[in-house]
């Protein structure tokens, strides 16, 4: 059985320490995750911007041939 990814991808992030400090305070996580949850649900993350919110798009398309 080989290693999965996830696994990979945890041991770099504990060998360059970024969560040397631990994950946070239990509330903290908490309010993560009860944002996840409203973020996740489209038509509640629709509620949280107003629908006359400026949106400016200013990429050029570029076309290859």
């Amino acid at each position: 059985m080989g290693v999965s990814r996830l696994d990979v991808f945890y041991r770099r992030l504990l060998l360059t320490k970024l969560f040397i400090g631990g994950w946070g305070k239990p509330e903290d996580l908490k309010r993560i995750f009860e944002f996840r949850k409203i973020v996740g649900d489209r038509e509640k993350c629709k509620a949280l911007v107003s629908e006359d919110y400026p949106v400016h798009i200013d990429k050029v398309p570029v076309y290859r041939s």
